[in-house]
């Protein structure tokens, strides 16, 4: 074996290294390669599957499967809604606004509510302007274990005639304990008297208190009258009121605001009539025989109100705690287009008003209601009875009677026409027809073990409701078909109490809201049920046919004008009397 020199066996041949020949870049093509995914889409993408190719189509299929049926869904329930609901929804509708009530607010509209508040013309006044005080013509006389001073002021009656104190309630009531009176309010019996006498009497322990006390004789722009400027002391005071012989005397405004003072007003109509009064005060008891007014208010806290009002224009009367009880006129001539105001309101305690009501002949019944009324009370009962004046027209009436825990009890005779809403929270709601002593009483709630009359709603209320005997004629009627109720409305005419030997019959005719034809050539008053719930009563009574508004212009007016009772009661009953 030849060897070559300079070669080791055991190194290894280096090859030559290439060099290139020209130093111009070489040009390398550029390919579009998507962007990267982002590290948590590498990590999962990088992550070991499971499933099989047929297993991840198949999950593919269901979810295609599972968009196409709420797809699907969607479109059933929208055409269901279209073929369904939209008709529903129209009937509904159709049917509350056929079947609702006057749509108005007792209080709202054309004119508003009268205001609530008092004025007492200039008071308080000042002793500084006062005209006369103090001109006692008795001094000191011992009157049992006190001290008697007695003074006497003549106040013209051509303006306001007032009565008032600078004494104010503290809030607790217990200064006015120190402070205290009567007040005795008359018409003189002096032929000749062309002012108002005013006598008072003022009781004191000593003749220092006799000094530091001021009653003075005001004159103002609008009047004159008394001023008591005191801190503590009784008094009694009497106006006594001119009168002519020939006619009634008016006078312009009467206000008595005397708090802690029992108010006696004696029968002062028709001798003496008044523009305004305001009467009252913080626990004043107010006891009036008869009085006249265009305009009333009457206000005393803690104390009763009770009396004779004859107003045409509005009466208030208010307290709280105490209860009111009286006798109402109310007049509305028609020189006006606004009604006469009624408002009574109390608390804890009881609510009792007879409301007589007059509209002269030739007033024109559709210019829009006559009186709008307004009582209310809570923890009480609260009883209104509204009758029409032998000699008036049918009135147009609209009254809110409220009340809580108390139970309410509205009657209205028979010249009353227009809607009723009777409704309570968690009692019972009635309609009472009564003539006389004899009654029939349709009741929200089912029928009662006692055998008195009472009915259930819906189609089987009306049927009860409806078949009455009648003594000529033998055949009995299905009164509850479908003839007779329609569109949730039952047409009941009143029973008619024909007196026979001392005996009374009811005989009664019912016919369906619907037949218009006999209800069009009828005179007879009936009843009208729009709604009977288990807590609420809606209707209407009257003469038909029933007003409407899309039956012409003057239906309109008529359904304008029409009357309307709201009896609310919360815990106890509501009842609407009907006398026939």
């Amino acid at each position: 074996m030849i060897l070559l020199d300079g070669l080791d066996k055991h190194s290894d041949p280096q090859p030559p290294k290439l060099v290139a020949e020209s130093s111009v870049p070489v040009a390398r093509a550029h390919t579009p390669t998507p962007s990267l995914p982002d590290y948590e889409a590498s990590q999962a993408q990088l992550k070991p599957t499971t499933l099989s190719y047929p297993q991840i189509k198949e999950k593919r299929t269901r979810r295609r499967r599972w968009r196409k049926c709420a797809l699907y869904s969607l479109v059933v329930y929208f055409f269901l809604t279209i073929a369904i609901g939209v008709p529903l929804i129209v009937v509904k509708l159709k049917r509350k606004a056929y079947t609702k009530a006057n749509p108005y607010d007792a209080w709202s509209g054309n004119p508003p509510i009268p205001p609530k508040s008092i004025t007492l013309g200039d008071a308080p006044l000042r002793l500084s302007s006062a005209k006369s005080c103090n001109a006692w013509n008795v001094e000191d006389q011992p009157d049992g274990p006190l001290l008697r001073s007695e003074l006497q002021y003549n106040v013209p009656v051509n303006g306001s005639i007032f009565l008032n104190t600078n004494i104010t309630y503290s809030g607790n009531g217990t200064y006015l304990s120190h402070f205290s009176g009567q007040l005795l309010v008359g018409v003189s019996d002096d032929p000749t008297a062309d002012e108002a006498a005013v006598h008072v009497t003022m009781h004191h322990t000593t003749s220092a208190l006799r000094n530091a006390t001021n009653v003075c004789l005001m004159q103002t722009g609008q009047g004159g009258g008394v001023y008591l400027f005191s801190d503590s002391l009784s008094f009694n005071i009497t106006l006594l009121l001119p009168q002519n012989h020939t006619s009634t005397r008016h006078v312009p405004q009467l206000m008595c605001h005397l708090p802690n003072f029992k108010q006696t007003y004696q029968q002062i109509d028709p001798y003496v009539t008044f523009g305004s009064v305001v009467l009252g005060g913080a626990m004043s008891e107010v006891s009036i025989k008869s009085i006249q007014a265009s305009t009333a208010v009457v206000k005393a806290s803690l104390a009763e109100i009770e009396g004779r009002f004859a107003v045409d224009s509005s009466l208030s009367l208010e307290t709280v705690s105490a209860p009111i009880n009286a006798d109402i006129h109310l007049y509305n001539y028609g020189t006006s287009d606004s009604p006469t105001y009624l408002h009574l309101t109390t608390g804890n305690s009881v609510l009792n008003a007879n409301v007589t009501m007059y509209v002269p002949p030739g007033i024109d019944p559709d210019f829009g209601p006559h009186f709008l009324g307004h009582a209310e009370t809570f923890n009480a009962p609260l009883t209104l009875a509204l009758m029409h004046d032998e000699a008036s027209v049918p009135a147009t009436l609209r009254l809110r009677a409220l009340n809580n825990l108390g139970n309410t009890r509205v009657s209205v005779d028979s010249r009353y026409e227009g809607t009723f809403d009777v409704a309570t929270m968690f009692a019972q709601a009635d309609v009472v027809t009564q003539h006389g002593t004899e009654s029939q009483d349709y009741h929200s709630n089912g029928g009662n073990d006692d055998g008195s009359d009472e009915y259930g709603s819906g189609a089987d209320a009306a049927s009860d409701m409806m078949n009455f005997d009648d003594d000529d004629d033998d055949d009995v009627v299905d009164y509850g078909s479908d003839d007779y109720v329609t569109r949730g409305k039952v047409r009941m005419y009143l029973p008619s109490v024909l007196s026979t030997g001392g005996t009374s019959t009811y005989s009664a005719a019912t016919t369906s809201a619907s037949s218009e034809g006999n209800a069009s050539g009828s005179t007879n008053r009936c009843l009208e049920y729009d709604l009977i719930s288990s807590s609420e009563i809606r209707g209407w009574v009257g003469t038909p046919p029933r007003p409407s508004p899309t039956s012409g212009v003057a239906e309109w007016e008529q359904y304008d004008s029409m009357g309307h009772i709201d009896i609310v009661s919360s815990l106890s009953g509501a009842q609407l009397v009907l006398l026939t």
